[in-house]
């Protein structure tokens, strides 16, 4: 008997299998870096090492995945990124020093990348309007919880194994979704044709469509302060606040969770309203989470808990509608657009990583600041966008009006 993904259910756990890739490579082994730093009697930044380029392997490799897969198709692509993962991962755990282990993170890194953006490509083909925007939300559920799930994860299999097993544990996890991808038929039904360098310099279109490019600007930017509270938090809970480390795992383990009932609230409003209602709610919200940011979140670490649960709880309710409304200004190039989306908010995210990392007198007023400067830009330039968006729709509507036929290929 032939197996087949055809059904919403089958697709949404393969695309939700597909998610849990990047947050398995990063979040899953950082237990365990005291144990490789002691193993290898190596400095624990020696370690990070392998964290750092991970993602800066990753992020450049998203930028060739998503033309790439505009030329072949999304299927083989998705095959070798999975198996580079799933080998490069049982390569970490048979590493012999540290620097085997951070050149095999790069390739793992390189291979995280394609599911990463193969995921948001195969729902752009296969959904349209309100369904793609419940799968979209669906996989922002998944993106909240496997951060979650995954450091505790690891700390578990460290109390029966050594770190090398959770690499393997990596390979294996990996190497199924491999072999669902066998079966997985490809989606992308209008592939590129031209050399591989013009395939690439399909950016530049992207860049010339003004709706795809202000949208992803403009939307992009409201995961920075989530990705800048990963870096910050630890320091915050636990130095400033003085709380234990299970206490700090709980705190992040809950706001994960906040961040998975948004867009699980979000797969269900977005039935009934318009994302031009859902979003500027959404807005809102994380501004007033941000004003108690900067206005409670110092005095205590439960105030800080509640502040960031607000903010993680209204991004995790917009995100969704945010990433189908930036692709949903493309109809071809689609890999290329949901490539360039996903390595656009890592860049943001780690600019303001950066920027809380910084040795500020007050940490959490500055993240607070950054906070609710982010999305009061947003909402700021929101009018702008929306009636470029309107302005679109028209002309679209005005199009199939004067030659009907285009409806029905």
């Amino acid at each position: 008997m032939k197996i087949s993904i055809s059904s919403d259910r089958s697709y949404l756990f393969f695309l939700g299998l597909l998610a849990t890739a990047p947050p398995l490579a990063t979040d899953m082994y950082l237990p365990a870096i005291p144990d490789i730093a002691q193993f290898w009697s190596v400095n624990e930044s020696l370690v990070n090492l392998s964290l750092v380029l991970w993602f800066f392997s990753f992020s450049v490799s998203l930028l060739f995945y998503g033309p790439l897969s505009d030329r072949f198709g999304r299927k083989p692509i998705l095959l070798y990124g999975l198996l580079l993962f799933s080998l490069s991962s049982f390569l970490c755990a048979f590493s012999s020093n540290i620097w085997q282990l951070i050149l095999f993170r790069i390739l793992q890194g390189m291979g995280a990348a394609s599911p990463s953006s193969m995921s948001m490509a195969i729902c752009r083909d296969h959904f349209q309007g309100k369904r793609r925007q419940q799968m979209f939300a669906y996989i922002g559920v998944v993106l909240a919880v496997m951060p979650m799930l995954a450091p505790s994860i690891g700390s578990f299999l460290l109390s029966f194994f050594s770190w090398r097993f959770i690499f393997a544990a990596q390979g294996f996890i990996v190497l199924v979704s491999f072999l669902l991808s066998i079966v997985y038929q490809e989606t992308a039904t209008r592939l590129r044709t031209g050399k591989i360098l013009y395939v690439l310099a399909r950016y530049k279109g992207l860049v010339k469509n003004p709706e795809y490019f202000l949208s992803n600007s403009l939307m992009g930017v409201l995961t920075g302060p989530f990705y800048a509270y990963i870096a910050i938090s630890p320091i915050i809970y636990i130095n400033i606040f003085q709380q234990s480390k299970s206490a700090f795992s709980l705190f992040f383990g809950l706001n994960a969770l906040f961040s998975m009932l948004g867009a699980l609230l979000c797969a269900r409003l977005v039935r009934r309203y318009s994302y031009k209602l859902l979003l500027p709610v959404g807005f809102v919200g994380y501004i007033a989470g941000s004003v108690m940011m900067l206005l409670l979140g110092s005095f205590s670490a439960y105030l800080f808990f509640i502040a960031m649960m607000t903010i993680s709880f209204f991004l995790g309710l917009s995100r969704p509608i945010s990433n189908h409304l930036v692709l949903d200004q493309v109809d071809e190039d689609i890999g290329s657009a949901s490539s360039f989306l996903v390595f656009y908010q890592m860049m943001v995210g780690s600019i303001c990583m950066f920027f809380t990392s910084l040795p500020w007198p007050q940490p959490i007023l500055a993240f607070g600041l950054l906070a609710l400067i982010t999305p009061v830009s947003v909402l700021s330039l929101w009018p702008t966008l929306l009636r470029r968006l309107e302005k679109k729709e028209k002309r679209t509507a005005a199009n199939l009006v004067e030659d009907p036929i285009e409806q029905y290929p």
